[in-house]
């Protein structure tokens, strides 16, 4: 949740000029970069143990929410940033749920998401679903406060094609209406950066049903305030008019 082109288009290592010496620099950075992908998805299950409120996905994502992220390279440079609402629904079985993402460039994404718990884990803590681009199914797990969110996304870039993406991906509910999220982007296990989000619970309650794709979208263009008409001629006072000598 919560990235999209700009993660994409990190990827493109293809993009560097192909010379010996970029060839050389980029084999001698790989098993590091290798390393920091490894050491960067190490988060500690018990860290979120008896800390915050508990977080129920089927709870936090039913309902309106909107986002900011923004994604930093694996050098540690900002490249972009967006926006996103959110509108989701739980049935009791299916948590389902729409996103619409705005980037500061003017580009515009969308995913779907459906997601159940795994019947096949007793402590129900464990989560199975899909997406619109996955690649795979989509893992989570509840852990205290937090949501960690496994999964491969089919991902298009600036040039139009597509990277496969992995995410491993955390969420920390902070507050009641709050939740930060923090995602290791991988691409052939070698990370390429972070995608860092901040959620805010817009409607409180569990908003029943089920959500459509493109739902966020439709509604976001429902509420969006209407221009004012054109400004035209000054309206004419009747009274006056009425009141004018008659001409000769």
């Amino acid at each position: 949740m919560g990235a999209s082109r700009a993660l994409a288009n990190a990827a493109r290592v293809g993009d560097v000029p192909v010379t010996m010496q970029n060839r050389r620099r980029l084999l001698l950075a790989l098993p590091a970069l290798a390393a920091a992908s490894l050491s960067g998805c190490g988060t500690s299950p018990e860290t979120f143990g008896g800390k915050g409120p508990p977080f129920r996905p089927e709870e936090f994502f039913a309902g309106r929410l909107r986002s900011s992220g923004l994604f930093v390279t694996r050098l540690g440079g900002i490249e972009s940033w967006f926006t996103a609402r959110l509108v989701g629904a739980w049935d009791g079985t299916t948590l389902t749920f729409d996103e619409v993402f705005r980037y500061e460039d003017g580009f515009e994404d969308r995913r779907f998401w459906k997601l159940r718990r795994d019947p096949a884990d007793a402590s129900g803590a464990a989560w199975l679903g899909e997406a619109t681009d996955a690649t795979g199914p989509v893992r989570g797990r509840v852990v205290g406060n937090a949501f960690h969110l496994e999964h491969e996304l089919d991902m298009r870039n600036l040039s139009g094609n597509r990277r496969r993406l992995a995410f491993d991906q955390w969420f920390v509910r902070t507050a009641e209406d709050l939740a930060l999220s923090r995602a290791a982007v991988s691409w052939h296990g070698v990370q390429v950066g972070v995608a860092q989000v901040a959620f805010q619970r817009l409607s409180t309650g569990v908003t029943e049903g089920a959500i459509t794709p493109g739902q966020a979208a439709r509604e976001e263009m429902q509420n969006a305030p209407r221009p004012a008409p054109p400004a035209g001629p000054p309206a004419r006072d009747p009274g006056r008019l009425m009141n004018l000598p008659p001409r000769r």
